[in-house]
Parts: structure tokens; C-alpha cells; sequence
């Protein structure tokens, strides 16, 4: 073979061994390499692609690991011959393909994690990417900090602490590609591997889903109107809290100073720490900010966490955590990690902020959202009348509906499907199903991603799909 087209993104923090594997991989698995084909030399291949040859070697290695190809002295690399068609019924036996549909082909997507790209100054963002990227290659491609770049930190540190509240310096702050990998760099950090981890139900399942893979025990803490219920968390012997004071999902609901002020003297009597996820408080419909639990701290028992999704596209993953200082004086000492968030996106970010694009974008959404969420809510009351039930909460991107029907949740969302309706139910939020309190059904239904005209028709069409 004279030539493999792979493509590799050298903005991507992939590995560009790991690009080039991957991309052969994917050629052989889908047939596009026949068994015994002679792949390209290492130096024709490092050629075409503008790498080191050892950087194809490295890749060559690993293809060779996983048996995908094989070396023959003097003669090349060959493809090694794989039942092909193994992995194609592997995929397919028992498997009902409306069950693989994916949110992009739905015509009305209530999604949670979807937010409004059209108004998005695309523009703007690419024309100050430009700007970075004529800093010259030499700079913007290197490593950096290991905590990300320290001009979006400070502005980062000055957002947070004049809108939320946050105590901290740009020192404080880490960046992240997204919560995942922070809730991981902390569970690490402060050695929860084995321990406790107290978590609001219902709540975030993908943090709990992380906690679990780091072997902790969950301690489930029902989330109640004002805040964890302070039995289940004296009872829970945690080490850790993850909460989301200022926006207790799903249900919007806001931590009263009271509970505030237990968490943090609980926090200290038990030499335990708090995650307090910040997601989307910003997003109030009513009402100004509650400032952040942090601001409360004072023995440095809190780890503020955010993000800027809601405001960046989806694309562009940048979150970051504020640790307290003797937390920072430990990662420095022997946890510093390679970031794990493109420096180019991190230096347009900290341009978009230091020139006022972000505050004008931000509360440009902030109106947009709060439309959406009133045409939201107008469309159930009009379409399901007294067949529907918005539950508490006016924060965030989504809207709690609960159905007055006699079917079940699974059935509603099976013909939620057939009729090209994505939403969420949940049920899936509650750790202990049998602590699900609700007769009837109930769903979240995410509003950012739509268009006012798509969320007009989407409930309409979900109320006939289930009533008519």
C-alpha cells in the first residue's frame, strides 16, 4: 500500500500515537484494509503525516500488541488476517435498532446536556482563535501549565469572585477539560479511594458513576426543599460531599443558610471535605444569584467547582475547580498532572473574557434562556391542561413535568421514541429506585438546545403522542 489516509488534530491533548493507531485501527476493523496488505513504511508514513518516526513506531507497536498487524523482517508491516464480520454480528444480534438512535436524529430533543448554539458569536470566537494561534506554533503547541493557562485562571478567579463570591487567587484555580476528569483529579487528590462519598438523591448520576469506578461507598442523602436532609448526612460516616448548593438538580432547588451553615460545621467535625458543582446557578429565572457555599468556608473545607457550559459550545469543554491552598500545596508537591484542555481554547477563552465578549454573551443567554423557559412552561399548561404537573424550580435548562396517567414511566418514553421524542426520565437519578417518591411519571425536559418554534411544537407533539 503507497498510501493511508489518516487524519490527525494536533489541537487535540490525544496523543498523536494514540490519533495514528486509532486511525489504522478503524481502517482494518472496517474492512477498508484487506488481510495481508503491507501498510506504508514508518518513513514514508512519518512523511506524509508530518510526525517522528518514532512516533510511528510507537503506533505501529501497538497495533502489533493487539495482533491487528505484524512485522516481517526486512519485507514491512502487514495486516493480519480477522474475522471481520465477527464484530458486525457481535453488533447487531438482539439488537433493536431504534434503541441505537441517537439524539441528532430526533426530530423534537429534550436534551439536558444540550445548549443554544445558534446564538453563539462564532465569529468572535474564531477570529480571536486567529489571534492565538499567530503567537507562532512554538508557543501554543509546548505543554504549558500544568493547571491550565495562567491568564484565563485570573480570569476565571475574577469572575468567580465578583459574581459568586468565591475566595481564591488565580493560584487556587485548576483547569479541566470537564467535571469527569476533575472529579477524578480530586478523588485522587485527597485519597477517597475505599471511603465514603455522600451524594444528593436524587441527583448527578455521572458524578456518583465516577465515585463508584474509584471504589468509594455511596451514601445516598435525600435532597429536601431547603437542602440534604441532616439526619442521612450525620448518619452517612462520609468523607466527601458532592453537592450543588445553589442548584440542587433536578429540581432547581437552593440550599437554605441554615443547611449551609450545618454542612460546613459538619464538613470540620469530621475532617471531611465538600464538592460544591456550581452548574449552571447562573442561570436563575427568577430572582439574583445565591452566592457560593465557598464563600461561607472558613477552614477550607470546600472545593468549588465550574463549568462553562451553557455559554461555550459543547465542543469547547473547559471546567475548572478552586482548591484550598493546603489542597494546592499538595497537588503542586506531587499530583501536578498534564492539562487535559487544548491551550488554544484555553487562550481564545481568556480573550473572549478579557475583552467583555463572555459577559455580553452570557447575559445575552441568560435572556434567552429565561424565554425559552417561560415558553416552556406556557406550551405544557396549554397542550396538558390538568394532565401535567410543573414540579418546584426555576433554574437551569430544564423543566420537571410530571404526567397524571396510569402508564408507566418506561412505556411513555418508549412512545416518546417512536414518535421521534427524546427526553429524559427520572427515575434515573434516583441511587435507590425504591426512593423514588412519585406515583405518576415524571421527566425532565431540556430546553436549551431547542428553538422557541421546536419547543411549541415538540410539546404539542408529546402530549398527542401521549394522550391521542
Amino acid at each position: 500500500m503507497n498510501e493511508l489516509l489518516i487524519t490527525i488534530n494536533r489541537n487535540s491533548t490525544e496523543p498523536l500515537y494514540v490519533q495514528i493507531y486509532k486511525g489504522i485501527k478503524k481502517e482494518i476493523m472496517e474492512g477498508h484494509i484487506q488481510a495481508n496488505t503491507s501498510l506504508p513504511s514508518i518513513r514514508k508514513m512519518s512523511e506524509q503525516l508530518q510526525v517522528n518516526k518514532a512516533t510511528l513506531e510507537t503506533a505501529y507497536d501497538q497495533l502489533i500488541i493487539e495482533g491487528l498487524i505484524e512485522s516481517k523482517p526486512r519485507s514491512g508491516h502487514y495486516v493480519k488476517e480477522i474475522d471481520i464480520g465477527f464484530f458486525n454480528k457481535h453488533e447487531s444480534n438482539g439488537v433493536d435498532h431504534d434503541e441505537k438512535k441517537t439524539e441528532t436524529t430526533y426530530k423534537y430533543a429534550f436534551n439536558l446536556d444540550h445548549v443554544d448554539i445558534e446564538n453563539f458569536p462564532i465569529a468572535t470566537w474564531r477570529r480571536l482563535t486567529n489571534e492565538v494561534l499567530s503567537y507562532g506554533t512554538n508557543h501554543i503547541f509546548n505543554t504549558g501549565d500544568s493547571q491550565g493557562e495562567l491568564g484565563l485562571r485570573r480570569e476565571i478567579a475574577s469572575y468567580v469572585r465578583n459574581s459568586r463570591g468565591v475566595r481564591c487567587s488565580e493560584e487556587q484555580i485548576i483547569i479541566g477539560s470537564h467535571s469527569q476528569i476533575l472529579l477524578w483529579m480530586v478523588s485522587n487528590l485527597i485519597g477517597l479511594r475505599g471511603k465514603t462519598v455522600a451524594v444528593g438523591e436524587p441527583g448527578y448520576s455521572h458524578a456518583t458513576n465516577i465515585f463508584e469506578s474509584f471504589g468509594c461507598n455511596i451514601a445516598p442523602t435525600a435532597i429536601e426543599d431547603d437542602g440534604m436532609n441532616a439526619g442521612d448526612l450525620e448518619n452517612s460516616g462520609a468523607n466527601l460531599v458532592f453537592t450543588s448548593p445553589s442548584f440542587q438538580f433536578p429540581f432547581g432547588s437552593i440550599m437554605k443558610i441554615q443547611k449551609r451553615i450545618h454542612l460546613l460545621n459538619w464538613a470540620v467535625k469530621n475532617n471531611a471535605y465538600i464538592i460544591e458543582d456550581d452548574y449552571l446557578s447562573e442561570y436563575r429565572h427568577s430572582g439574583e444569584l445565591i452566592p457560593s457555599l465557598q464563600n461561607l468556608d472558613q477552614n477550607e473545607r470546600v472545593i468549588y467547582m465550574g463549568t462553562f457550559h451553557g455559554t461555550l459550545l459543547p465542543a469547547i469543554n473547559i471546567g475548572y475547580i478552586v482548591l484550598p491552598k493546603h489542597l494546592l500545596a499538595k497537588y503542586l508537591h506531587s499530583f501536578e498532572l498534564q492539562q487535559t484542555t487544548s491551550r488554544v481554547e484555553q487562550k481564545t477563552l481568556e480573550l473572549f473574557m478579557r475583552d467583555g465578549h463572555w459577559e455580553q454573551h452570557r447575559f445575552r443567554m441568560k435572556e434567552i434562556y429565561k424565554k425559552k423557559y417561560k415558553v416552556t412552561l406556557k406550551a405544557i399548561k396549554k397542550c396538558f391542561k390538568e394532565k401535567a404537573i410543573v414540579l418546584k424550580g426555576q433554574t437551569g435548562l430544564h423543566i420537571v413535568m410530571q404526567v397524571i396517567t396510569n402508564e408507566s414511566e418506561e412505556v411513555l418514553l418508549q412512545m416518546a421514541r417512536d414518535a421521534s421524542i427524546h427526553l429524559y426520565s427520572i427515575s434515573d437519578y434516583w441511587y435507590r429506585k425504591e426512593n423514588n417518591p412519585f406515583k405518576h411519571p415524571v421527566f425532565l425536559i431540556g430546553f436549551g438546545g431547542m428553538s422557541i418554534d421546536n419547543i411549541e411544537k415538540g410539546i404539542s407533539a408529546l402530549y398527542n403522542t401521549w394522550f391521542n
